[in-house]
């Protein structure tokens, strides 16, 4: 489908104070199959633990969060006819979450992910089938494009094909886009688009395979935010695990925030908790060091649980860990 850029009347551009509406979430949707060992993994032998399974995807994990941060959360996604897109669209009934322009794909498997965990939660493994999401095209989209109209935001993971991606950039100009890395291997999608990015969220080994840089420290981390930056993106955020995140806002202004202690039950989904964060701050017009601060508050809030999503994420719970910080 060739891109055009849509029409949008000269009275509307990027806003420059948030509008009170909803966040339009495109990407993965999944069913998450993690296993916890109950100590060190041996390969080859089978391996004493417990196995949850629970509704993820980035996309869906980020909207998730979003809706117990009280922001309403629209996803366009691409579910199979099978028991897992059944199970998946339970939960969103359960918890609100919107799925009127997710597609049900005949024939197709719902996207799973398989991570195996360590004693200590962090993750030490994982298959992804997320095969499809090749039928997540930008023609299926145009047919949501009253949904994508009305969002204050778009938040779009690279799970989804490039086309995509670049029809997003061209034809929601107007809009401010959120992009999670995701991993590696897909990250590079994102590299014809930087210019069109309003927050690039990554991790440590996204943003080198972005920037080209190396990232062993902190201030390397931040060097290599700026250097995104001014390549087009106008917030740039780098998790660093046990280092906390560096940032780059869009100024040119860069900083670092360390990580507080936390007791980690599961590293799954943090990334996106922090993505959750970073869209509720620019939601409430914060600076981006203090939607930092926000978003570091609520990966920390996952990574005490065992879920992808915690239950005990909250605004409420979000200010109680900032005043804790703070003393």
């Amino acid at each position: 489908m060739p891109i055009e850029r849509r029409i949008v009347p000269s009275n509307q551009s990027m806003p420059m104070t948030p509008r009170a509406a909803y966040i339009a979430l495109i990407g993965g949707a999944n069913m998450d199959i993690a296993a916890h060992s109950k100590d060190l993994p041996v390969a080859g032998d089978s391996n004493p633990g417990h196995i949850v399974c629970c509704p993820g995807g980035v996309a869906r994990n980020v909207a998730e969060n979003l809706l117990r941060l009280d922001v309403e959360a629209r996803l366009l996604s691409v579910l199979g006819d099978d028991v897992f897109g059944q199970a998946l669209r339970q939960a969103a009934a359960d918890i609100g979450l919107d799925l009127s322009a997710c597609s049900t794909i005949p024939g197709q498997r719902t996207a799973t992910y398989l991570s195996v965990h360590g004693p200590d939660g962090d993750m030490g493994v994982a298959v992804n089938d997320m095969g499809i999401l090749d039928c997540l095209t930008p023609e299926l989209l145009q047919a949501h494009t009253a949904v994508l109209e009305g969002a204050s935001a778009l938040v779009v993971d690279c799970n989804v094909r490039p086309d995509v991606l670049a029809w997003i950039a061209v034809y929601w100009l107007d809009k401010p886009v959120f992009a999670e890395a995701v991993s590696v291997a897909k990250c590079h999608k994102l590299l014809p688009v930087l210019g069109q990015l309003h927050t690039l969220k990554a991790n440590r080994l996204e943003a080198q395979a972005l920037s080209g840089l190396p990232i062993n420290s902190p201030q390397s981390a931040a060097d290599a935010a700026r250097n995104l930056h001014q390549r087009g993106v106008r917030n740039v955020v780098i998790s660093l695990g046990a280092d906390g995140v560096a940032w780059c806002n869009a100024s040119g202004v860069v900083g670092h925030r360390p990580v507080h202690a936390v007791q980690m039950a599961s590293a799954t989904g943090a990334g996106d908790a922090l993505l959750s964060g970073l869209v509720y701050g620019y939601l409430q017009g914060l600076p981006l060091d203090l939607s930092v601060a926000w978003a570091m508050a609520c990966a920390e809030l996952t990574l005490s649980s065992t879920f992808a999503n915690s239950p005990l994420l909250s605004v409420a719970a979000v200010k109680t860990r900032l005043e804790e910080d703070k003393s």
